[in-house]
């Protein structure tokens, strides 16, 4: 790389099932000419023997956080962008922020949220084995109980992937102090 090192961003999309969380995170990592798409869903479920349900267990949940945590930091060493796909609250973020090993990295998180007969909507649309009910609705009802900082929030309701997609990209509200 003729000894420039580019700027890194480093994305965290949350946001309730049915947000629209996937399918930005795909695309924001499709934008990014060498990126990486670390899907917390399956890093949680790595573990095999000892399973413990992440909202039922900090064990569990701080070890899927420690995991992800170190493939950012492998990714963007080998200068790739990162975008993490998971439900994260801002203390999570945070954690991923100050724990990024290289300096010069800039941390985007997005919360993404919708109404709730949206969500229901958008949940009823997967596939019968990924579905989750009402449970959707909860998670939304916790992410607001979390009370985020609303410039971190970005409501999908009335919105397509593609404009929710630049204004993650785009807008430096979104921007974690490191």
């Amino acid at each position: 790389m003729g000894g420039e090192s580019l700027r890194r961003t480093l994305y965290i999309i949350s946001g309730p099932a049915g947000a629209g969380k996937s399918t930005t995170s795909k695309r924001i990592a499709g934008r990014l000419a060498k990126s990486a798409y670390i899907e917390g869903d399956l890093i949680d479920h790595m573990v095999f023997g000892g399973y413990e349900m992440p909202w039922l267990s900090q064990y569990h949940t701080d070890l899927i956080w420690q995991n992800i945590l170190s493939l950012a930091n492998n990714f963007i060493h080998h200068d790739h962008d990162v975008v993490i796909d998971y439900v994260a609250f801002m203390h999570n973020a945070e954690y991923i922020a100050s724990g990024l090993e290289q300096s010069g990295v800039s941390v985007k998180f997005a919360i993404l949220i919708t109404d709730e007969e949206e969500l229901l909507r958008r949940d009823a649309e997967r596939q019968p084995q990924f579905r989750m009910g009402h449970r959707c609705i909860e998670g939304l009802k916790e992410i607001r109980r979390s009370n985020p900082p609303e410039h971190h929030i970005i409501n999908t309701t009335r919105m397509d992937v593609d404009s929710v997609v630049e204004e993650i990209m785009g807008n430096p509200v979104f921007l974690i102090d490191s």
